[in-house]
């Protein structure tokens, strides 16, 4: 058995070695849940697909999804099936919009199954032809920092930190950019401050944030945006569609424009090897 999984690593390193991994992988995780993650997750994959950029978003929340509850659809096969053998990974892509997929998890799985053998390297294979399809790879990981998220907002090629005013999402992000600092090593970070109300100056926080980080960690804060409270986000969320659609003039829609904006450059970034084999590879697989 030893023997056949080497064999398997070695045939999937190979296939790593022949293709140069072409999406740029961006995790965007928070702390503190309630941040609006999962929406701008969706809302900004969706201006990146209108960009002619090639995206997919990896709703990696495996036990709470939520990214097809946004949408308002109901996939007929989730990720959990593909893990477990009952379909392929192209069975369960799901086509959003024009140039826009989405991989959708489960909700109310308590165990996760655990992969072993044999179809550890089969699953690998697959998810690692994602990297050669898309530009873009959005992970809309879970809140918090769990051992599993920190894995994947380190070795992503770019994080994205989602922060709201209130303090104790501040105290939790710097948490966040401190774990993932001492576990992987990541030195930089993105940060995006969500539900700005007029009283409130978005930069302050994100300097308290950077000085912080630097001060302490050697961490750079990246400030690439603020998005304003807006009534039309939660009724979109009502709606059951993304609100760059339903109000494309809102100022989130705007706001979260202009963060697309910062992004769109980095598919042209020299890329790392695959993310996904970098984190099997951590993972000991």
């Amino acid at each position: 058995m030893i023997d056949q999984a080497e064999s398997l690593r070695k045939i999937v390193s190979e296939r790593v070695k022949e293709k140069r991994a072409k999406a740029h992988v961006i995790a965007i995780g928070s702390g503190k849940g309630g941040c609006g993650k999962t929406n701008l997750t969706l809302n900004l994959g969706l201006i990146l697909s209108k960009n002619g950029k090639r995206t997919l978003i990896f709703d990696a929340d495996l036990n709470l999804a939520n990214v097809d509850i946004l949408l308002g659809i109901t996939p007929k096969y989730r990720f959990l099936n593909f893990i477990n053998g009952d379909v392929d990974l192209k069975d369960v892509i799901v086509k959003v919009r024009e140039k826009l997929e989405l991989i959708p998890a489960n909700s109310g799985i308590v165990d996760f199954p655990k992969v072993s053998g044999e179809r550890i390297f089969q699953v690998l294979d697959e998810v690692l032809n994602l990297e050669n399809n898309f530009d873009f790879i959005l992970i809309d990981t879970p809140a918090g920092i769990s051992e599993e998220v920190v894995k994947v907002l380190g070795y992503a090629d770019d994080y994205i930190l989602v922060v709201t005013p209130e303090p104790t999402s501040i105290i939790d992000a710097y948490a966040v950019i401190k774990i993932v600092y001492y576990r992987t090593g990541k030195q930089s970070v993105k940060l995006v401050v969500n539900n700005v109300n007029s009283q409130i100056n978005p930069s302050e926080i994100a300097e308290r944030l950077s000085i912080a980080a630097d001060k302490f960690l050697g961490v750079k804060v990246n400030h690439i945006g603020s998005i304003p409270y807006d009534p039309a986000v939660p009724k979109s969320v009502m709606m059951q569609k993304p609100f760059v659609e339903s109000f494309p003039r809102s100022n989130a829609s705007i706001a979260l424009m202009k963060i697309a904006e910062n992004l769109l450059s980095l598919d042209k970034v020299k890329k790392q090897n695959s993310f996904f084999w970098r984190l099997a590879q951590i993972c000991g697989l």
